[in-house]
């Protein structure tokens, strides 16, 4: 996923077309007054959650690949925060925390096996004994047909540089390894009517329920509770997202 690239694009369209996700805040704000500070939030990107959760008095170690993403949550200039560019298999703290969380399915940008396990270990590493670890995932990435061709999405007014957008989508699902790839398309027109085009490629890869359960009792974590949405509903078929909170053995 190249979010240096889409980082001018992130706040604003999440605004225009994140209905449902900007619901998560609840959870993340209730799972941290619950397990309290030292809180370690993995894939931060521009501070949208970490911004909430510093207003309620938190301290947040905040981490993302992300260089430009990281400039702009920067910029905020909010207290009580640390900030690191590094990756979620590889960071590496010389200290523990007592809460982890992922948010917004940024684990399943983990595509292969040996990579998530990799990151849950390191995680379990930086957590304290006892420590509780939280993420957003989506059970139901590759669902659909196998191939949608180039689609417009959206055409909405950009104020940043006062231009419009369009938005094409397209997307193919690889179906042996169970992962879909995004490719989408931004097209820019200011004022002065000199295109910019920007690609953005996003891979997530399914994570199923049963596969979730393997996986955390492989890497040493033992399950408190799977949440079916944002208000800590029960999990069912139709559940869009699952927030699995889950603590270090």
């Amino acid at each position: 996923m190249n979010w240096n690239d889409y980082a001018i694009y992130y706040d604003w369209e999440f605004e225009l077309i994140c209905t449902n996700q900007r619901e998560d805040i609840h959870i993340w704000k209730a799972l941290a007054k619950k397990f309290g500070d030292s809180i370690l939030e993995l894939c931060c990107g521009s501070g949208r959650i970490t911004q909430e959760l510093i207003k309620d008095a938190h301290n947040i170690f905040a981490i993302d690949n992300s260089n430009e993403m990281l400039d702009i949550l920067r910029a905020k200039n909010l207290p009580n925060l640390e900030i690191l560019n590094s990756n979620m298999p590889t960071f590496k703290l010389d200290r523990k925390f007592k809460f982890a969380f992922i948010s917004y399915s940024s684990f399943q940008q983990l595509l292969t096996l040996e990579d998530q396990i990799t990151c849950l270990n390191n995680i379990h590493d930086h957590l304290e004994d006892g420590g509780v670890l939280a993420m957003d995932i989506n059970p139901r990435i590759c669902e659909g047909e196998d191939i949608l061709p180039r689609t417009h999405s959206y055409t909405a007014k950009y104020p940043i540089n006062n231009s419009t957008v369009t938005m094409y989508t397209s997307y193919r699902i690889d179906r042996i390894n169970q992962v879909k790839h995004w490719r989408d398309e931004y097209l820019e027109i200011p004022q002065n009517g000199e295109e910019q085009i920007t690609y953005v490629d996003i891979s997530l890869k399914e994570c199923s329920i049963d596969y979730m359960r393997l996986l955390f009792e492989k890497c040493n974590f033992e399950i408190s509770n799977i949440y079916g949405d944002f208000d800590k509903g029960e999990v069912s078929e139709d559940s869009e997202n699952m927030i699995y909170v889950v603590r270090k053995k």
